[in-house]
């Protein structure tokens, strides 16, 4: 489907001009603190999203060294804001945390349930029938994700249709992505930060639809040797169509 704005290709919109992404980081200023540890990296990730969101033209904004409860009142501020004119919504966090769980500058924590339940389709009228994407960087437990060794699957790809809808679920067309799974920690390089985001931001350059680029994601930070150790990322989607961000 063509749209008159070079901002998303995709089947959601044929009308609206703007893309919008929220970058929500407890990561200071200079980049040198994310939660309550010291991490002289973190300033990677965060720059890296910017440079190819704001490349693809999408709006930045950043939010630096917010406590839980800020946290969760900056995401449902922007749930109730009007995107009528927008196409997207996007929603990074850089933190530490536990399962299902982020962690602020105050050591508190909130449910990443509650922040994506701010963007259902009542709690954010302007974006029902609209990607809402959230990308998490952060540990979902404190432990070692270990290797398992296994042939390569050389399987097909399944395809299903897409059905019209007259009226949509309230929780429908959200995307988390996550660093990693349940239980166990995601990992950083000093030099460059965070493995999962530098990957998806690598992949984001390609204009494939968006669960391609996650599972290309997936598959290669899984296969990547993290000093012994395994990370796997984890995909939850209620995408009804394909999302394809439009290359400049």
């Amino acid at each position: 489907m063509s749209t008159e704005f070079p901002c998303l290709q995709s089947n959601w919109s044929d009308s609206h001009c703007r893309n919008q992404k929220c970058a929500t980081s407890n990561s200071s200023a200079d980049g040198l603190k994310e939660g309550t540890v010291f991490l002289p990296f973190g300033f990677f990730s965060l720059e890296a999203v910017k440079r190819v969101f704001e490349w693809l033209q999408f709006e930045t904004v950043e939010h630096m060294d917010l406590e839980a409860k800020q946290i969760y009142e900056k995401v449902k501020t922007y749930s109730e804001k009007d995107h009528s004119n927008m196409d997207c919504f996007t929603c990074f966090i850089f933190s530490h945390g536990e399962k299902d769980k982020v962690k602020g500058v105050d050591d508190q924590f909130v449910n990443i349930k509650d922040l994506v339940s701010c963007f259902s389709g009542s709690n954010c009228p302007s974006l029902a029938g609209k990607p809402k994407l959230f990308f998490i960087q952060a540990c979902q437990g404190f432990v070692d994700h270990p290797p398992v060794t296994v042939k390569e699957d050389l399987s097909g790809h399944l395809e299903m249709d897409v059905t019209p809808l007259i009226s949509i679920p309230d929780e429908a067309d959200i995307l988390v992505g996550m660093a990693t799974v349940e239980h166990y920690k995601c990992y950083r390089f000093t030099d460059t930060g965070s493995v999962y985001i530098q990957c998806l931001c690598e992949k984001m350059k390609f204009g494939k639809d968006l669960l391609t680029i996650l599972t290309e994601v997936s598959k290669e930070v899984g296969r990547k040797d993290l000093n012994g150790w395994k990370q796997m990322p984890k995909i939850t989607s209620t995408l009804r169509k394909q999302l394809i961000f439009q290359i400049p």
